[in-house]
């Protein structure tokens, strides 16, 4: 049996926050939650299938949205589907994502008594101005209200931060990471803040009304949390993130090494056999393009700060790294950008801060 990881999309909040382009609303009338819930179906392996190819569950993450608005018996109750579709391992990591407005400590009981043991807390920030001109819904002690509450409950407790928002200084970025670092918490992800058209910060953004952090304070707060990351025993793991080594996220290592996940709920994708696609089944007919799939694994297992092995991609391909991206790999490598020691091939700090141009130019290589 293969292992597989399961995400559920869970698409409301109670309300949408000005950087947010995520697939989530406010509930519109009372009954749409639970319509919702009642709709979720998780399909198994199909009858037949050879016993080697069948799964097991080792992670579920149920993310929007914010799963923490809506009331604990829902996610039980997908739990519930997905333990009937497939055998669950004792050890799974069973993830929920939650925000501070929303989280109290009658919510921690009852994920415990389903089986959840990790919580994803979107503090974003502890300055209150911050959070003001974010749209969010709490304020800095809400946050940290949040974070006790998980961390004395015995949750595995990550945090994210965003940095390089309007208003936000260096200081109130670095100031916030080290009280979060300071907690308790096992894991932290820390996300440069990026404009999407159709969000309040794009509008903004064009009209000239979002002062934002210049990209040498950006860059600045972004080393600063390598460093304290590092400092405080966290292991640096992936561009975004850190964690106490053990406690790295096993369900994001899967999207970052192309291991099989199925993806459940309205904004859901997933990734078997191969193959991407949207919705709760694969179409049998259908492929995902070759190409696709190697730009894919440059994309992922790049993120990882150790990079990757050649000789994974010529398993997983049967083609070499050197033939499809060579030159170009030499080139960012004389530039500073990539490391390339013996079969491995990873960022260095330089191109840490210039993912996109290093992706930009391995995937035309590819396409040339």
């Amino acid at each position: 049996m293969r292992p597989l990881g399961i995400y559920v999309h869970i698409p409301f909040c109670v309300k949408k926050c000005n950087y947010c382009d995520f697939s989530s609303h406010a509930p519109r009338d009372p009954g749409e939650i639970e319509r919702y819930f009642a709709g979720l179906a998780v399909p198994g392996d199909s009858e037949g299938t050879p016993e080697e190819e069948k799964h097991f569950v080792d992670t579920v993450f149920f993310g929007g949205g914010t799963p923490s608005f809506v009331e604990p018996q829902y996610i039980a109750g997908v739990l519930e589907k997905i333990r009937a579709a497939y055998p669950v391992t004792d050890d799974a990591e069973i993830t929920i994502e939650c925000n501070p407005e929303s989280l109290t400590e009658e919510k921690l009981e009852a994920y415990r008594g389903m089986g959840v043991n990790r919580v994803s807390i979107g503090v974003q920030s502890l300055d209150d101005t911050v959070l003001r001109r974010m749209g969010r819904a709490h304020d800095a002690e809400k946050a940290r209200a949040a974070v006790r509450l998980a961390v004395s409950a015995g949750f595995n407790t990550s945090c994210d931060l965003i940095f390089g928002a309007p208003e936000q200084s260096f200081e109130s970025f670095s100031t916030g990471l080290d009280e979060l670092l300071g907690m308790g918490i096992k894991h932290i992800s820390f996300y440069s803040l990026q404009i999407e058209e159709g969000t309040p910060f794009y509008i903004d953004y064009r009209f000239g009304s979002l002062a934002l952090p210049s990209w040498e304070e950006n860059r600045r707060m972004y080393h600063y949390a390598v460093d304290a990351v590092k400092a405080a025993g966290f292991r640096h793991y992936e561009v975004s993130n850190a964690a106490v080594p053990g406690f790295e996220c096993r369900h994001n290592l899967k999207y970052w090494t192309m291991q099989e996940y199925l993806g459940i709920g309205k904004a859901a994708h997933s990734f078997m056999g191969g193959r991407r696609f949207a919705g709760g089944q694969p179409d049998p007919d259908g492929s995902t393009d070759v190409n696709e799939l190697k730009t894919d694994f440059i994309f992922t297992e790049l993120r990882l700060t150790d990079g990757f092995d050649k000789n994974a991609y010529f398993s997983r391909f049967g083609s070499s790294f050197d033939k499809d991206f060579g030159g170009a790999a030499k080139s960012l490598a004389e530039g500073g950008f990539l490391a390339l020691r013996g079969e491995s091939v990873a960022f260095t700090p330089k191109g840490l801060d210039n993912t996109n141009k290093v992706m930009e130019k391995l995937i035309n290589a590819l396409e040339d």
